[in-house]
């Protein structure tokens, strides 16, 4: 009688879906122990609402929008030891349209330290995909630091894919932008019906099973096609954007193409392609370009990037961009 009454006083350790009323203050310092080196300002903003919210007590901020910013921790998993938080997965769907299948984002997976190498992420991957199972899921995606080789490792054998090294370029704000080079090709705005001629690059440059565009950017024709809905929500979310060509010889397709997304108070985002008839010679005209347009907004310019793509990344280099992550954009189907 005795020893089962100290027996049920014993603090619970294991797994266990996550509750956030009770585990969201966990979640955020194991995230920053485990992500603070690497982690950008969304990230870091995020962990600072993460502990307002659970020091309130109220969950309206993360109903609101705070919870995409590291990825989804609504649902997922955590490991308890004896009432301490040393694990962390999270589960979030992930926004791909509708006939590319049902897909989530796994996101978030960290051990404590003192934690790792008990299988303590495997369990918790394990919970994971089943959950995605259960909820009728088709695939899941996540990424991974490329020079991360034990996380790596795990998700080979559960069964992940490796599609492509992606690198997140990042240019200050104080920098000059270049001088017109001496020879440039002809670079005009897109037209809104030559869409699906740069829809047609995306796929010879970024299929999907090579990551497509970049993160939850698969290659899509909604991601190309003009629409008065995606108008108004880049409208009312404070951006604008921008697809600056090159056309061909006979200027009927579209060779190579940059977009540029401007955020008021934010950073201004570049996304190239070019043909692989044409590379090592338009990437340099395009950023040049680029990056002269954008000077008058005195933002950072980022650039989500494969990692394979050399002549970019020597043009890149160049022109005064650093290279702040590496990471590994690996997909699960079910």
């Amino acid at each position: 009688m005795g020893a089962a009454a100290l027996t049920s006083k014993r603090p619970f350790s294991g797994l266990r879906p996550v509750n956030l009323r009770t585990d969201l203050g966990g979640i955020a310092e194991l995230l920053e122990l485990c992500f603070g080196a690497t982690m950008d300002e969304a990230g870091r903003a995020a962990i600072r609402e993460y502990r307002m919210v659970s020091q309130s007590g109220s969950l309206s901020l993360l109903f609101h929008g705070l919870d995409r910013l590291l990825g989804g921790v609504e649902q997922g998993f955590v490991w308890i030891e004896e009432g301490r938080l040393v694990g962390n997965v999270s589960v979030s769907p992930a926004n791909y349209p509708r006939s590319m299948g049902v897909g989530y984002i796994i996101a978030n997976v960290s051990v404590h330290p003192d934690f790792r190498r008990h299988g303590l992420a495997h369990s918790m991957m394990l919970a994971s995909l089943d959950l995605i199972r259960q909820k009728g899921g088709d695939f899941a995606v996540l990424q991974v630091e490329a020079d991360n080789d034990v996380a790596r490792r795990l998700y080979l054998r559960l069964g992940f894919r490796e599609q492509r090294e992606f690198v997140r370029w990042h240019r200050t704000s104080h920098i000059r932008a270049p001088q017109r080079l001496p020879e440039m090709p002809y670079i005009t705005l897109r037209q809104a019906n030559e869409w699906r001629s740069e829809y047609e690059l995306a796929q010879r440059v970024r299929p999907n099973e090579r990551g497509g565009i970049g993160w939850l950017r698969p290659t899509h024709p909604d991601l190309f096609r003009p629409s008065l809905l995606r108008t108004l929500a880049t409208w009312t979310s404070g951006r604008s954007e921008e697809h600056w060509i090159i056309r061909d010889e006979t200027n009927r397709r579209i060779v190579a193409s940059m977009r540029a997304t401007m955020s008021f108070g934010g950073t201004d985002k570049l996304e190239l392609l070019v043909d692989p008839g044409e590379q090592g010679r338009l990437e340099e005209p395009l950023i040049n370009y680029a990056l002269r347009r954008l000077e008058g907004n005195r933002r950072p310019v980022t650039m989500e990037h494969p990692a394979d793509d050399a002549a970019a990344t020597d043009v890149l280099r160049r022109y005064s961009f650093e290279a702040r992550n590496r990471l590994i954009h690996m997909r699960y189907d079910v």
